[in-house]
C-alpha cells in the first residue's frame, strides 16, 4: 500500500497544468517530524516552483510545529502513570501554521474530485484562538477553535478542469493545517476509510488500535419492550414519547405505555427558566427533521431554546481508564438534522418566562416535521402570579478556569477578544443558572531577596470588574501560591494532595504570613470582596499532610484573615486543623444540620463541593443534581454549593475518553458561547426548587406577624405541607441515583410549595 501511495505522490511532480494521479496526499509539519507513509512532506519551506508544482505560494508568515504523544507518561505530582492528552499519528503530531494569508497549490485532478483539509495542532496552544477561512474554488468555510489537541476536517468538491487546485487560507488570528488530501471519485471510499476515519466520531478513532483494544464498553441499560407502532407512526416514520427531563433517555430505550401519546405540561414564574423534553424514535432513517414551538402564550422566539441531547462516549468515573459507555449529556443547538433509525433523539426545550408575563394558562404546540410527515404535540404552560426570591444568606458558586488567565499569553488581538467574549458569555450563563460566585487565584512568586512579592493585580481587577458587572457576590475562595513558597524553603514540590510534603522550616510560615498580608493590603486598597485564603486543595489525612496544613493555616491566620479548606471535617484526622479553619468545604453533606448551625453561630462556615453531580462519577445523575441543589441543600444547613468545575478539558473538548481524566461539565460552541450539559441544567432546576422553598419561607415570616384567622390557617397548612415534604426526603450525604424521588415527584412537590405560596398570598390580600 505505501509503495503505491508513494508512487502516486511522486506523480505530483509533473507540470502544474497536467493532471496528477489520484490521490494527492500531503503531510504538513517540520523537516524532522514523522511522515505518514505514502504522503509528501510539506514544511514551511515547501514553496511552489516550476520544478515543484505542489507547495505554498509564499514563505511569508509560515512556521511549523510538532508535538508527539505516543507513550504513557508519569505524573510526578500524583505519582501515577497516565496517558497523554491525545494520541498522535504522523498526520496529527505536526502542522504548518500561518499568521498571514497563503495558498497551497497542487496539480489538477484527472477528473472531478474532493479536497480535504485537516486543521488542528497537537500542541496545547492554551492561549491561542484559531480563527481562519479555508477556500477552494468559489466555496469557503470558516473554522474556529480554542487551543490545541483537536482536529477538524473541511471537505470541498472540485470540478474537473486543467487549472491547478488552490487551497486558500485567510487568517483572522492564525491558521493551522496538518494535511491536505485530494482525490478523484474512484478513490473516495478508500481515502475516507484509511485516513479520514481517524477524525470521525466513530468509537476508538482517536486512539491507536492497541490502545483502543484495552477499552471495554459497559452495556446500555435494559431498553424494555418496544410497543407496536400505530399506522400513523409507521406512515410518518417515527414514534414520539415524553419522559420527565430528570429521567435519562438512553439510545435504545423503548417508550413506556404512559409516555405515549406525549403530554407536555409545565408551570413557572416570571423570569424563571423551565425545561421540558420529548423523544423521537425513528422507525427508519429520517431526513431534514425540524422542531418548532408555536403559540405558547407570551413567549417570543427569543424566549425558547431548542436543543437535542447528544450521546457521548464517556467513562463511568472521571479517572477510570479503559471502560466506557454511552451517556446522554451535551445539549446541542438544534435547527434541522437527519436522524438514524432505531436510535432515540431527545429534544430538550427550555423556555424563559418574560419578566412582565401575566399570570394565566396558555396552550400551544411543539411541531415535529420530517420529509415524510410530522406531528403536533400539545403543550400547556401555567404562569404563576409571583416571582421567586433569592436567599442572600446562601451562595451558589462554582470552581472556574477563568478565560482572562489566557490574556497575558495571547499573541494576537483576535485571541484576546475571544477570551473576553467567552468570559462574558460564561458569566451571563452562570447568572442565568443562579450561580453568582466563582473561585479565583492570586498567583505570586515567592518573595525576592528584598522580600517583595510580584503579582498581576490589574488582571485580577479585570476579573472583579466582570464579577461586579454581573452581580456576583463574595466572599471569594482565593487560591494562593503556597506551593511556590514551600518550594523555596523546602527545596522541592509537595505534590498533589500533599503526597510528598515534609515539615518546612520556620521561615516558610513567616513568608506565608508576609505573602497573605501583602495580598490582603492589595485587596483592601482596591476594594475587592473578602478573600477566603485557600492555600492547598484537598489535603490528605496523612499525619504529615495534616501537620503541614496546621502550619500553613496558622500562618495565614496570623495575617488577620479567614481561611478556606477543602477537607471533610467529619474525619477525625483533620481535627488538629479545626482551630485554624474558618470555612470547611467538603464533598458530602456529612455534618448534621444541628452541628452546622451551631458552628455557624461561632463563625465557622460549612460549604459543599458536590462533584458527584458535576461529572466526577458519571454524566447522568441529573435527579441527584436537582436534589442536591434544592431540597437537599435546604435541609443540610450548609452555606454554599461550589462544585468542580464550570468547564474543564484534558484533550479534545468533545472526547471524554482521551487524556488522563474525563472532561467536566459544560462545552462550548466554536465562538466560545457555552453549550450546557444535562447536569448543568439540573443544577438550575434544583436552584429553582430552593427559591420556591425560600419564597414560601418569606411568605410564612410575613404571615406569622398577621393575626387574621384566615392567614393563620393558611400558614398552618403551609407548615404542615413543608413538614410532609421534608419527611418524604431520604436524607443522604451524597444524592446521586438511589433513594431519590422519581422524576415526576420533584415537580409534584414543587407544585405543592407553589400552591401554598398562592394560598398564603391570597389570604394576606396580596
Amino acid at each position: 500500500m505505501s509503495r503505491r501511495l508513494s508512487c502516486l505522490a511522486a506523480a505530483a511532480t509533473g507540470i502544474a497544468a497536467a493532471a496528477a494521479a489520484s490521490p494527492q496526499l500531503f503531510d504538513m509539519g517540520t523537516a524532522s517530524s514523522s511522515l505518514e507513509p505514502g504522503f509528501t512532506r510539506i514544511t514551511a519551506e515547501s514553496i511552489v516552483s516550476p520544478g515543484t508544482p505542489s507547495g505554498w505560494e509564499t514563505r511569508d508568515g509560515l512556521r511549523a510545529q510538532a508535538r508527539v504523544f505516543t507513550n504513557v507518561v508519569t505524573n510526578a505530582s500524583r505519582g501515577t502513570e497516565e496517558p497523554p492528552p491525545i494520541w498522535t499519528t504522523p498526520l496529527t503530531e505536526d502542522a504548518v501554521l500561518g499568521s498571514r494569508g497563503n495558498t497551497f497549490i497542487l496539480p489538477p485532478l484527472p477528473g472531478s474530485g474532493t479536497v480535504a483539509v485537516v486543521c488542528g495542532t497537537s500542541d496545547a496552544a492554551r492561549d491561542q484562538f484559531f480563527d481562519f477561512t479555508v477556500a477552494v474554488g468559489d466555496r469557503e468555510q470558516r473554522l474556529r477553535f480554542e487551543g490545541g489537541h483537536q482536529f477538524r476536517v473541511l471537505r470541498f468538491e472540485v470540478p474537473a478542469g486543467p487549472a491547478p487546485v488552490r487551497v486558500r487560507l485567510v487568517p483572522r488570528s492564525l491558521w493551522a493545517v496538518n494535511a491536505i488530501l485530494a482525490w478523484s471519485a474512484e478513490d473516495d471510499a478508500r481515502v475516507g476509510r484509511e485516513f479520514l476515519r481517524r477524525f470521525s466520531d466513530e468509537p476508538g478513532a482517536w486512539a491507536p488500535p492497541d490502545e483502543w483494544a484495552k477499552w471495554k464498553r459497559d452495556p446500555d441499560p435494559a431498553p424494555g419492550p418496544m410497543p407496536e407502532p400505530s399506522a400513523e407512526d409507521r406512515a410518518r416514520g417515527f414514534l414520539v414519547f415524553a419522559r420527565p427531563w430528570a429521567e435519562c433517555v438512553f439510545p435504545h430505550d423503548a417508550p413506556r405505555a404512559d409516555e405515549i401519546p406525549p403530554r407536555l405540561r409545565l408551570f413557572a414564574t416570571p423570569g424563571e427558566y423551565e425545561p421540558f423534553t420529548f423523544t423521537v424514535r425513528p422507525l427508519r432513517p429520517l431526513s431534514a427533521v425540524r422542531v418548532a414551538v408555536r403559540g405558547l402564550g407570551p413567549l417570543a422566539a427569543g424566549d425558547i431554546d431548542i436543543r437535542r441531547v447528544r450521546y457521548m462516549s464517556a467513562r463511568p468515573n472521571y479517572s477510570t481508564m479503559h471502560r466506557w459507555w454511552v451517556a446522554p449529556d451535551v445539549l446541542e443547538r438544534f435547527e434541522s438534522a437527519d436522524l438514524p433509525a432505531d436510535i432515540n433523539t431527545r429534544f430538550w426545550i427550555t423556555v424563559r418566562i418574560p419578566d412582565d408575563a401575566p399570570a394565566g394558562i396558555h396552550t400551544g404546540v411543539v411541531a415535529v416535521a420530517g420529509a415524510q410527515g410530522g406531528v403536533e404535540i400539545p403543550v400547556t404552560l401555567r404562569i404563576l402570579p409571583f416571582r421567586l426570591l433569592e436567599d442572600t444568606n446562601r451562595l451558589f458558586g462554582i470552581y472556574y478556569h477563568h478565560p482572562y488567565d489566557r490574556l497575558p499569553g495571547a499573541t494576537d488581538e483576535v485571541s484576546r477578544a475571544h477570551f473576553r467574549f467567552r468570559a462574558e458569555r460564561e458569566h451571563e450563563d452562570m447568572v442565568a443558572h443562579g450561580t453568582r460566585n466563582v473561585t479565583l487565584s492570586f498567583s505570586t512568586r515567592a518573595a525576592d531577596a528584598q522580600g517583595n512579592f510580584r503579582f498581576n493585580g490589574d488582571l485580577l481587577q479585570e476579573k472583579f470588574d466582570l464579577w461586579k458587572r454581573h452581580g456576583f457576590r463574595g466572599p471569594v475562595a482565593m487560591h494562593i501560591s503556597a506551593g511556590e513558597v514551600y518550594a523555596k524553603h523546602a527545596g522541592g514540590r509537595y505534590g498533589s494532595h500533599l503526597r510528598g510534603v515534609k515539615d518546612p522550616p520556620e521561615s516558610f510560615a513567616r513568608e506565608m504570613t508576609a505573602m497573605v498580608r501583602t495580598i490582603e493590603a492589595e485587596r483592601v486598597r482596591r476594594g475587592w470582596p473578602e478573600f477566603l485564603y485557600y492555600p492547598v486543595d484537598e489535603p490528605s489525612t496523612d499525619p504529615a499532610a495534616v501537620r503541614f496544613m496546621v502550619t500553613v493555616l496558622r500562618a495565614c491566620k496570623e495575617a488577620g484573615v479567614r481561611t478556606y479548606v477543602t477537607a471533610d471535617r467529619a474525619h477525625e484526622a483533620f481535627a488538629p486543623m479545626a482551630p485554624h479553619v474558618d470555612v470547611w468545604c467538603m464533598q458530602p453533606f456529612s455534618v448534621d444540620p444541628v452541628t452546622v448551625r451551631r458552628e455557624a453561630a461561632r463563625g465557622v462556615e460549612t460549604w459543599c463541593y458536590p462533584n458527584h453531580i458535576s461529572g466526577e462519577n458519571n454524566r447522568t445523575p441529573v435527579a441527584g443534581a436537582r436534589m442536591t441543589y434544592g431540597f437537599g441543600f435546604r435541609l443540610s444547613g450548609y452555606r454554599a454549593l461550589i462544585p468542580w468545575i464550570y468547564s474543564a478539558s484534558g484533550g479534545d473538548p468533545m472526547n471524554y475518553l482521551d487524556g488522563p481524566t474525563q472532561d467536566f461539565l459544560n462545552r462550548h460552541e466554536p465562538d466560545g458561547t457555552p453549550v450546557p450539559v444535562t447536569l448543568w441544567e439540573a443544577m438550575r432546576e434544583g436552584y429553582d426548587d430552593f427559591r420556591y422553598l425560600h419564597t414560601l419561607d418569606l411568605a410564612l415570616e410575613r404571615a406569622r406577624g398577621d393575626g387574621r384567622p384566615a392567614v393563620r390557617a393558611a400558614a398552618a397548612r403551609a407548615e404542615a405541607e413543608l413538614a410532609e415534604i421534608a419527611a418524604a426526603i431520604r436524607v443522604q450525604p451524597k444524592y446521586k441515583h438511589d433513594g431519590l424521588w422519581n422524576a415526576a415527584e420533584f415537580d409534584v412537590h414543587r407544585w405543592r410549595i407553589a400552591r401554598r405560596i398562592l394560598d398564603l398570598e391570597s389570604a394576606m390580600g396580596r
